[in-house]
């Protein structure tokens, strides 16, 4: 799943951080479909955590400098995905890899879900905030 038009927001910080986060949701998805060792699958799991930490710090600072009043539901969104991805990166650490093709897509299916909704309501919640201003 590549950044398809209907995932951007038009918010160029944004954009580019969910195309990475989706670029190393697809590279874990080939690295396990190819059946790469377990160390490359591992540390591209390890990427996509680290990486989706930062991001949605990114993304709550800027709900909360911005007043953003879905905030609490957002947070809440992103620690059940972290949640997810931690479960995952033990399960794997487990040996459990069967189950990690489902797992990609689950995760696949939540990113694009959580980006046309969640993140697409904080984008249009910048845009109105935006036009209003007298500044803009």
């Amino acid at each position: 799943m590549a950044l398809d038009r209907d995932l951007h927001l038009n918010i160029p910080s944004i954009d580019a951080e969910h195309a990475l986060q989706i670029g190393l949701v697809e590279a874990l998805g080939r690295a396990i479909a190819e059946g790469k060792s377990r160390e490359v699958a591992d540390e591209i799991l390890e990427k996509l955590l680290d990486y989706t930490r930062v991001h949605f710090l990114a993304e709550e600072l800027m709900m909360r400098m911005e007043g953003y009043p879905g905030y609490e539901a957002h947070h809440s969104e992103h620690g059940e995905l972290l949640t997810e991805l931690q479960k995952m990166r033990a399960a794997y650490g487990r040996g459990d890899h069967p189950r990690m093709a489902d797992a990609v897509e689950g995760l696949r299916s939540w990113l694009a879900g959580h980006i046309r909704t969640q993140d697409r309501a904080f984008a249009a919640f910048l845009s109105a905030r935006s036009a209003e201003s007298p500044c803009a």
